[in-house]
């Protein structure tokens, strides 16, 4: 319901004229308004005038910008308060801004509050109510805004449009002032241009007293140039230290998210520096670890936009640097750095060749630093970084003979590191390799050697988080070891444990988000622990448990994909929490719940699918769902020939060697060819694990054998049947 009076603020009593509300997908815009907002003077003929909201000021300052001016630790508080002490609403307006979680929360709270005649939008794409119109993709207005009412009828705010086509750029800025100052847009226009002309005819005026002036105030530029030029490198070294030094000690702290105005500061003054003036190589180089530093900020905070935006500019920089100081160790050092964080930002967008061509020119650098320097061990240390960034890219494209002896090694010089009170720490990280090597281990069917590998990663992070209990550094390593522990036990039938580091890590990782909510990582972990915890349940048969914990693993995913819904590991864990909700629907014979699975797994990789190679197997097992059903349920052809052919043509596209589950993606295609009238399972496709999340065949054969309608083959069902199980499927081993 609207509150039409409640707490709102006259022209008298507010603290801001404006609250700019905006999804931060548009932070670029919102910059922008806030700059025009607060640097805009009123004509001098309207201040004092009588407006909407009392005189009209000759400033409107300060505007509220939340994501700029809120301090860590209080956000909600701080928001209702600074909406309070606003006299009208600002909102700009998008189809990211009406996807977001947090802003569709802050125009619920106005709503409830204020007097929904103070709300301003700014449309800068889409359109208002596209929904209803049939085309959600196109919405702008968040779901509080489209559902609210005035009066029994639909809210009709205020907007201006930004596209040229509508208002345009100008326009629209003037039309949100007059309504922030409580005037006609016309009146406001009409005097706008009658104090814009006037102020160009004073220039004119003084353009030749100017031109008089010139060559005197030439004698002064270059000293003032100098001057300048030593500012800025004092200005970019001070940001070179907030987003380092300062950064080291915040981030065991888990504030991270106070270096935020550092980070969107900084970025905006080196888009606005003299492209024409030439800085010179020390202030290019500051600049270009600054920028480096804010996309590592933006990667800890879940916003890898924003963050190979950052990379990119530095990654280029940085390459010019060393072409043209080519022995400047520190320069290299600098860009082995950053050729490091855009192969990470491949990596984690599933893009495994163009992160292996960043590592590898990450190695080659990192190699030379050691060639020039041998007993520098901080070179040392990077060299066993880059071998652990190709090692872990080897597993992920499945050669795990490849990446075995490549984590021995980092192992092995960590170890080496451990005595060097400096380098510890990041022999700690290195140890990781333990982690790694025991899940390598069971890819090849080692599995006695695997879990001891974990065992000793994990108690030897628990060691260090009990030494160094504030450090959520280290905290964040060992909730992970757990996790994979957790998985690696689950691969093996072993729930006791799988239960067990899931319960430890669920609530280190618990821990770590009160101290930072805003680290998208650490919503991961927990996310993590709550889907080991739901697979370990239904595989000790705890049916209600498992879909009770489940459930958390939606609430937690859908959170995560409100802040970036094309995450691939993130979109990848939706469809194992699916996989999970599918198989306990069969299991509980509960056909409309099954349905129900299917049909949201199918409009989740309906939305991105096209050319994301990475999501093929996930859009191929939404269909097989769906296929399932109609098969075996509905006993629709119609419908099976359609969910038949997009399966398939999935599953033609895959890539087996690089993104996609050389066994996932197998098994699928003996789903398909069982839905398709087979009577035989391929050994590839036969269960190679013990774990519940991937769609299996053999539960696939148990449910429908014997079924009168559409059964399986007898000779498939007397071979496969649980009575007389093949060989194989005792075999365990991994989904990876």
């Amino acid at each position: 319901m609207l509150g039409l009076g409640g707490a709102g603020v006259t022209g008298s009593n507010y603290k801001y004229p404006g609250f700019i509300s905006y999804s931060h997908r548009d932070r670029k815009v919102a910059e922008w308004l806030h700059r025009a907002l607060e640097s805009y003077r009123v004509p001098k003929r309207l201040v004092g005038s009588a407006g909407q909201f009392g005189p009209v000021p000759a400033r409107l300052y300060p505007i509220f910008r939340d994501r700029e001016e809120l301090s860590a630790g209080a956000l909600a508080e701080q928001l209702r308060q600074a909406i309070a002490q606003s006299r009208c609403y600002i909102l700009i307006c998008s189809p990211h801004a009406a996807t977001s979680r947090w802003v569709n929360e802050e125009v619920e709270h106005f709503l409830n509050v204020r007097d929904p005649a103070s709300l301003l939008c700014l449309i800068v794409d889409g359109e208002p109510n596209a929904t209803a119109k049939g085309h959600p993709e196109r919405e702008c207005f968040p779901p509080a805004l489209r559902n609210a009412k005035l009066n029994g009828l639909p809210l009709e705010p205020m907007a201006a449009q930004l596209d040229d086509d509508a208002d345009g750029r100008d326009n629209a800025r003037l039309k949100i002032i007059a309504g922030l100052l409580g005037v006609g847009f016309d009146e406001l226009k009409r005097r706008d241009l009658i104090a814009r002309n006037r102020r160009l005819a004073v220039l004119a005026g003084l353009s030749l007293g100017v031109a008089a002036i010139t060559v005197a105030l030439a004698i002064f530029a270059v000293l003032a140039q100098r001057e300048a030029e030593h500012s800025r490198q004092q200005g970019e070294e001070l940001i070179g230290f907030m987003l380092g030094d300062l950064r080291g000690k915040l981030e065991p702290l888990g504030k991270l998210d106070i270096l935020d105005a550092v980070g969107d500061r900084a970025t905006a003054y080196f888009a606005g520096l003299d492209r024409g003036s030439d800085p010179g190589p020390r202030a290019l180089g500051a600049r270009a670890k600054a920028l480096r530093q804010i996309g590592e900020v933006r990667f800890a905070q879940g916003r890898p936009a924003d963050a190979v935006e950052t990379l990119s500019a530095a990654l280029k920089l940085q390459r010019d640097l060393v072409a043209a100081a080519p022995d400047d160790n520190a320069l290299l050092f600098e860009l082995g750095q950053t050729e490091f964080w855009v192969g990470y930002a491949g990596w984690r967008a599933g893009q495994f060749d163009q992160a292996e061509t960043n590592f590898l020119a990450y190695q080659a650098i990192s190699q030379k630093l050691v060639g020039r320097d041998p007993a520098n061990r901080n070179w040392q240390i990077e060299v066993a970084y880059a071998l652990n960034n190709l090692a872990i890219l080897a597993f992920e494209r499945h050669r795990y003979s490849e990446a075995l002896p490549l984590f021995e090694q980092v192992a092995a010089k960590a170890r080496g590191l451990l005595d060097s009170n400096e380098l510890a720490p990041e022999a700690v990280k290195l140890l990781g390799a333990l982690s790694w090597q025991g899940s390598t281990l069971l890819r090849l069917g080692r599995n006695t050697e695997a879990l001891a590998k974990l065992q000793e990663h994990t108690d030897l992070l628990r060691a260090l988080v009990r030494s160094q209990p504030d450090d959520l550094r280290q905290r964040y390593e060992l909730v992970f070891s757990l996790s994979t522990l957790g998985y690696t036990a689950l691969d093996t039938g072993d729930t006791a444990v799988a239960l067990s580091a899931a319960a430890e890590g669920a609530a280190l990782a618990r821990q770590m988000v009160d101290a930072d909510p805003t680290n998208y990582d650490y919503r991961q972990t927990v996310l993590m622990h709550s889907q080991i915890a739901a697979n370990a349940e239904f595989q000790a048969n705890r049916l209600e448990a498992a879909a009770s914990e489940n459930a958390a693993s939606f609430r937690a995913l859908k959170d995560l994909l409100s802040n970036d819904g094309t995450n691939h590991e993130t979109r990848r864990r939706y469809m194992t929490a699916a996989a999970l909700a599918y198989e306990i629907a069969w299991l509980q014979r509960d056909a409309a719940k099954a349905r129900s699975v299917a049909d949201e797994a199918l409009s989740f990789v309906g939305n991105v699918l096209p050319d994301a190679k990475p999501d093929r197997i996930d859009y191929a097992q939404a269909h097989l769902y769906a296929l399932e059903l109609a098969v075996y349920e509905d006993h629709n052809d119609a419908a099976a020939q359609v969910h038949r052919a997009a399966a398939r043509a999935a599953l033609t596209d895959t890539d087996d060697n690089k993104a996609d589950d050389l066994h996932a993606s197998a098994r699928l295609r003996a789903l398909l060819g069982l839905m398709s009238g087979a009577d035989h399972i391929p050994d590839a496709a036969l269960p190679n694990t013990k774990a519940p999340w991937t769609y299996s065949v053999q539960r696939f054969i148990d449910r429908h054998c014997g079924k009168r309608n559409a059964p399986l083959s007898a000779q498939l069902c007397s071979q496969y049947s649980p009575d007389a199980r093949h060989p194989s499927l005792s075999k365990t081993g991994v989904d990876p």
